[in-house]
């Protein structure tokens, strides 16, 4: 049995709530320029009795994130009724009952209680305690936030509890990488009061260019992670230590998943190769020493899964479906994990000069200009008028339209990223053909909006908090 003086050490706002601020997580937030308050700390119905799960990448933050909502409950909530739980000293599933059995059992208090279960996915079969706990009504009066680095084995796991957890719109939360318009109001928080619509960054858009192309240029060097944003912010720089921390943290997972390593840098080698090019899982075999297409698109899954690399699928604008054969585009989740996997596969030596000597080459940076508005459109995915996203479709005559957004209406709005020094109203000829009325051009410069078809700036673009178009 678990001893209650364990759990008493993860919990110490137990004895005093002012101690979360000694908290390991809290802590390294004082010695950093920026500290991160993502908005999904927002998205949590902690008055429910509901299991929701928190997604997304190694080390993006989703402890701290934990941590800081706990910090929000211990303003206003009884403390002993808040446990944190970390599964990493931990192995099996009747271990995780008895843990939760015996704060449970000791909790002497009809209040609502608010259990956080870090690293879930160390535990082999861990669904098995929680559907347990579940339906001996153990977890009546309870809200539960799960986490694993895992996200593969997070997101499948957790399909084993249909019925069981409880009622939201939303119940498996993704924490992402910042956004750049959380970056902007990082260095400059009063841009992003100026961006707030269509019209007011049109309006705006001149007196910022200059800022934001600055801004644009260091936002592709450190994407959206905060260790990559706070490093660079101390002297403009990133350590390799941060890439090879990222480096070791993806393969060590892609490992524990039975992902040989040979095969994983041979695949991120012809991501790199063919990013925002199409390329199909057969080509990868061929150019790779694997063996077939069906291990690459297994490979694909888990790095998919993970939020290493997304991928995006034709689609047929007639029928409004995606078309899994036919070939696809493979994009990285961040822009910092192109650089980050860039220096392992080419063997760089010194990462962040290489990087910025490379954003020299427009034709590079193009292309990065388009894996980040993917990023950013990816981000949209569980919006409320938005199902199904960034497609990428591909006419008879090989000319293409870079993304399209599916509504829950089933309407399709195209997207093109046109980063040159020149963009017009000849630019929508491939959009008209998914959507006569309404698109949008993303330019390297040029702003025009005529009705329901606009031709705007990346980083504009990319600031915009409320799309009305979108």
């Amino acid at each position: 049995m678990v001893d209650l003086e364990l759990l008493k050490e993860q919990n110490p706002w137990w004895v005093a709530k002012e101690k979360i601020e000694n908290d390991v997580n809290l802590e390294k937030l004082s010695g950093v320029n920026y500290i991160w308050q993502p908005r999904i700390l927002d998205a949590f119905n902690m008055e429910k009795d509901v299991i929701y799960t928190l997604r997304g990448i190694r080390q993006i933050g989703k402890t701290t994130t934990i941590k800081l909502l706990i910090k929000r409950l211990l303003n206003k909530k009884q403390s002993e009724n808040i446990c944190y739980f970390t599964c990493n000293n931990i192995d099996t599933y009747h271990e995780l009952i008895d843990i939760l059995t015996v704060y449970l059992d000791w909790i002497d208090n009809d209040k609502r209680k608010y259990i956080f279960i870090d690293e879930i996915t160390f535990v082999k079969n861990w669904t098995r305690a929680i559907k347990h706990l579940t339906d001996i009504g153990k977890l009546r009066n309870c809200a539960l936030i799960l986490t694993g680095s895992n996200a593969h084995d997070l997101k499948y796991e957790i399909e084993r509890m249909p019925g069981r957890r409880g009622e939201d719109a939303e119940l498996d939360k993704i924490l992402f990488p910042l956004s750049f318009r959380e970056y902007v109001k990082f260095v400059n928080p009063d841009i992003p009061r100026k961006f707030y619509d269509i019209e007011s960054s049109r309006k705006n858009y001149p007196f910022y260019k200059k800022e934001l192309n600055k801004y644009l240029d260091n936002f592709l060097l450190t994407g959206g992670f905060i260790q990559a944003v706070n490093n660079f912010a101390v002297d403009s720089k990133i350590s390799v230590d941060i890439y090879q921390q990222y480096l070791s943290w993806v393969l060590g997972d892609l490992a524990k998943l039975g992902k040989r390593e040979v095969y994983s840098r041979q695949i991120f080698e012809q991501i790199i190769k063919s990013i925002t090019t199409n390329i199909g899982f057969d080509t990868i075999a061929k150019k790779t020493s694997i063996d077939s297409h069906i291990t690459v698109g297994d490979y694909l899954d888990v790095m998919e899964s993970n939020f290493i690399v997304k991928i995006l699928y034709q689609i047929d604008p007639n029928r409004g479906i995606f078309a899994p054969r036919k070939t696809k585009k493979v994009y990285f989740q961040d822009i910092f994990l192109f650089w980050v996997f860039l220096g392992y596969v080419f063997g760089l030596s010194v990462y962040f000069s290489g990087s910025k000597n490379r954003l020299n080459d427009i034709s590079l940076k193009s292309k990065l200009i388009e894996n980040l508005v993917m990023t950013h459109l990816m981000k949209l995915e569980n919006s409320i008028n938005w199902s199904n996203i960034v497609f990428l479709f591909r006419t008879t005559n090989q000319m293409e339209v870079d993304f399209v957004l599916k509504r829950r209406d089933d309407e399709l709005l195209p997207i093109e990223v046109k980063y040159q020094n020149k963009a017009g109203l000849k630019d929508f000829l491939n959009l008209n053909k998914i959507n006569k009325h309404r698109g949008i051009i993303i330019s390297k410069g040029d702003f025009l909006i005529q009705k329901d078809k606009w031709i705007i700036p990346v980083d504009a673009f990319l600031l915009i908090n409320q799309f009305g178009l979108i």
